[in-house]
């Protein structure tokens, strides 16, 4: 697979990388499918591996901790807070490497910073991203990232107030014509030096009839690396496909992708960005930093 530099980090990673949300039982995935699909992973090549505490109620950062207590020194792993205050985020950092059987994790991310409101509080007082570089510095972590679903804005105004050194944002081809991080975050991140992962490639199986397609645009944008989810042998065998032999789209195959998903551009496709992710019938109102953003 063909590999790409990683931000500031001094690292390169292949561009296809393993979310591990989905490796869970209520996703039909038994422990032992998990761990062979954890493990297949990294002998085609896959070295990045995405989780995070909240994912049901621990088993994803569980079974990915099986592989890691045998393999660890192949691995890099990603992990996440969702609590927003210093003494939360540290006790779920603390879970979650447990879970992981692991001393340290490569990256630790504030978990969804989904709004304005969300950002202040992690970025603070007393809020998570203290916690974030304390773990740094006792190097239980050794990279601060910033996750972000539905307001580029958003994570924009979060490289203005702190370093991150990384982000991993939605950047799937539906992603592009509401809010879009392609658009409005990548340039920053590129000229900061900031290591950006993709996520939502698929869709959450809204894009499922055009998985391969979808993966293709995402690939060709200007990022390291993409996380999928599999729950599967067969999804994950058919993502390395796209990404072993990737070949970016060419202008007319483009432009002929963007015109089919159109239509599909939807909250109820796409709850992430929606007001209410339960029931995605509006638009996330637009918000807007302070200021100008000075790259």
């Amino acid at each position: 697979m063909e590999t790409r530099p990683f931000g500031k980090t001094g690292a390169s990673l292949p561009i296809l990388s393993l979310g591990c949300q989905r490796l869970v039982d209520e996703e039909g995935c038994s422990e032992e499918q998990a761990v062979a699909i954890l493990n297949t992973a990294l002998e085609r090549g896959i070295r990045y591996f995405d989780t995070a505490w909240i994912y049901s109620q621990g088993q994803s950062e569980q079974r990915v901790g099986l592989v890691a207590k045998h393999r660890r020194k192949e691995m890099w792993i990603a992990t996440k807070t969702w609590d927003t205050t210093r003494d939360g985020a540290r006790r779920q950092l603390e879970e979650g490497l447990a879970r992981l059987q692991t001393d340290h994790v490569d990256e630790w991310r504030l978990h969804n910073v989904y709004d304005m409101a969300r950002l202040d509080a992690m970025m603070g007082t007393g809020g998570a991203l203290e916690a974030a570089i304390q773990a740094r510095e006792e190097g239980l972590a050794r990279f601060i990232s910033i996750s972000g679903h539905s307001n580029p804005q958003v994570q924009v105004e979060a490289l203005r107030r702190f370093p991150f050194d990384t982000a991993l944002v939605a950047v799937s081809v539906l992603d592009h014509f509401i809010h879009s991080f392609a658009e409005e975050f990548l340039p920053v991140a590129q000229h900061r030096g900031v290591g950006v992962v993709g996520m939502k490639i698929f869709g959450l199986r809204a894009l499922s009839h055009v998985a391969g397609r979808a993966l293709r645009y995402a690939l060709a944008l200007p990022l390291t690396t993409v996380i999928v989810g599999c729950s599967t042998m067969e999804q994950l065998e058919a993502d390395l496909a796209v990404a072993e032999d990737f070949q970016p789209m060419t202008g007319p195959e483009r432009l002929e992708f963007f015109g089919e998903m159109l239509p599909l551009v939807r909250p109820e496709n796409m709850p992430w960005k929606a007001a209410d992710w339960g029931n995605p019938t509006e638009w996330r109102p637009r918000q807007e930093p302070a200021g100008l953003f000075n790259w």
